[in-house]
């Protein structure tokens, strides 16, 4: 009988879908941006945050308690309270999704008039309305090809979701153009709707087909157990999604008037605030794409291990993972602060950004362990801590944010200092939780040490070869080919210190699963 992919197998799919589902949402923006034009696109922008809030109130953690509560009972051999829980988890998600749904539509002129300030968004909250129905629904089924291991599944209808929807923005843009910017913005929301349809219809369809064997019959728990089991995970989930949410609302409103105090005209206030989570967060958070995608398919595979006491494996993922963080979060550093002004400039035609790019690459290595820290801890039944976690990094970003950004000499950069401070905190907070509460025991040698032995010689290199070219010949592209070949002996580096392994590269390059 096949096996499963292992986790990292099944990261390194969702990478892969990831980068092509955000190549076309990309696309998807740059089309709708010149179809309705800066106001247009102003509108659009005020309903996007108003409709990510309600998934997350809706199915924030769905996806990663499922996937917890399925890998658990996959580990006991228990497939009967498997396909038990996706019932119960079915109607709970059904059931909370439309009287959210219903509660939106009705009240959507309100939301409208009083909190978007802005009457052409009501059309396009009514049609999103729905839309939250179809997402926690899929949210259930996704959970489930991610606590059996089946990563393929869910990645590949994503990727042909958001194809759907791009067409059909294509068609609704077109044809609603003439009728104004809200027809257009309630079009886009249409597809967006269409688009969630199609994929649930496709995982249902999988689902069906996928569904794990009943072969002995086992007890099941009760239906008020597993509401309870799956309400401990996705309550502090979704609190921690809808506070990050509203925080990053609260950013929008906190930061420019914080700089207007340190005496920075509006206009200038705006630009810098542009600059921060406009050009440098996204550049910062790019990496994340790899890093998300582990931590999604870590959380099944820790709670598997973890269920079955499989102490051994549970440590190795841990510190495979953390590495990975690790050697991830240095290159992104080396990559932003070698170059950043030049960075800027090719990627945002903006090069005074490059101090802000420079001083947030610092942290890179902390948010992706943060990142990686809490998959570990949702894994383990830790979803209390991972929520404390959330508000404590909240805490500290909005005390720098109000003492430090008002300071004239330190402005914008107060907020860089929380970042730094805040995502510090946080991670040694969620260490001492690891390292009180579970057997993992983290390998700091090989997570943190030797990654950054094998970046020193990348660094040395980029900037010698780089200035070589610079000085010797006229070839344009120096700054990139200094960075594929920096990135080369990094992998080297760390292939011969044995910090990764050949074997594990291409058992994750060859999807073969290597034997237990």
């Amino acid at each position: 009988m096949q096996k499963n992919m292992t986790y990292l197998q099944g990261a390194f799919i969702l990478t892969i879908a990831n980068l092509l589902t955000g190549i076309l949402s990309f696309v998807y923006r740059i089309f709708l941006s010149k179809s309705i034009g800066a106001e247009g696109m102003g509108v659009y922008q005020l309903i996007i945050p108003l409709y990510m809030l309600f998934i997350t109130l809706v199915s924030g953690g769905l996806a990663t308690s499922i996937s917890k509560l399925v890998a658990e009972n996959k580990a006991k051999g228990n497939n009967f309270n498997v396909l038990k829980i996706i019932k119960v988890s079915i109607i709970m998600a059904g059931l909370w999704s439309i009287t959210c749904s219903i509660l939106i539509a009705f009240n959507a002129d309100f939301l409208a008039k009083e909190i978007l300030k802005d009457d052409r968004t009501l059309f396009s909250i009514i049609i999103f309305s729905p839309a939250i129905v179809f997402i926690a629904l899929a949210a259930v089924f996704k959970g489930y090809f991610y606590g059996i291991e089946k990563i393929k599944i869910p990645a590949v209808i994503d990727v042909f979701e958001k194809l759907i929807r791009l067409i059909i923005l294509i068609a609704m843009t077109n044809y609603f153009i003439d009728f104004g910017i809200e027809y257009v913005c309630a079009g886009a929301m249409f597809a967006m709707v269409s688009g969630e349809i199609l994929s649930l219809m496709l995982l249902y369809i999988a689902y069906r087909r996928k569904k794990i064997p009943l072969i002995n019959k086992m007890k099941t728990d009760s239906t008020l157990f597993i509401m309870n089991n799956i309400l401990m995970i996705v309550i502090p989930l979704s609190l921690s999604g809808a506070i990050n949410t509203i925080m990053d609302m609260l950013d929008a409103a906190l930061i420019p008037t914080q700089l207007i105090k340190a005496g920075f005209s509006k206009p200038a206030s705006l630009s810098i605030y542009g600059q921060l989570t406009g050009m440098i967060l996204p550049l910062i958070y790019f990496p994340m794409i790899i890093i998300g995608s582990l931590s999604t398919t870590l959380i099944p595979s820790a709670a598997y291990s973890y269920a079955s006491s499989n102490w051994i494996a549970l440590n190795k993922k841990c510190n495979d993972s953390l590495t990975i963080a690790s050697i991830i979060g240095l290159t992104a550093t080396i990559a932003f602060m070698m170059y950043p002004r030049e960075l800027c400039e090719v990627l945002f035609n903006c090069p005074d950004a490059e101090k802000l790019l420079f001083w947030c690459s610092i942290s890179c290595v902390l948010e992706y362990w943060l990142f990686v820290l809490m998959a570990i801890m949702n894994g383990i039944g830790l979803q209390k801590k991972v929520m404390e976690s959330t508000i404590l990094n909240i805490l500290i970003m909005v005390t720098c944010i109000v003492v430090f950004i008002p300071i004239p000499k330190i402005n914008i950069y107060g907020y860089v200092l929380g970042f730094a401070i805040s995502t510090l905190a946080v991670v040694l907070r969620c260490l001492k939780v690891i390292a009180r509460k579970t057997p993992i025991r983290i390998d700091y040698k090989r997570c943190i040490i030797k990654p950054i032995i094998c970046s020193i010689p990348m660094l040395a290199f980029i900037g010698f070869f780089n200035s070589y070219l610079v000085s010797n010949t006229n070839f344009k592209y120096n700054m990139i080919l200094s960075y594929i070949i920096g990135f080369i002996i990094y992998l080297l580096m760390l292939l011969i210190t044995g910090t990764i392994k050949p074997r594990q590269i291409i058992n994750v390059l060859s999807f073969r699963v290597p034997k237990l």
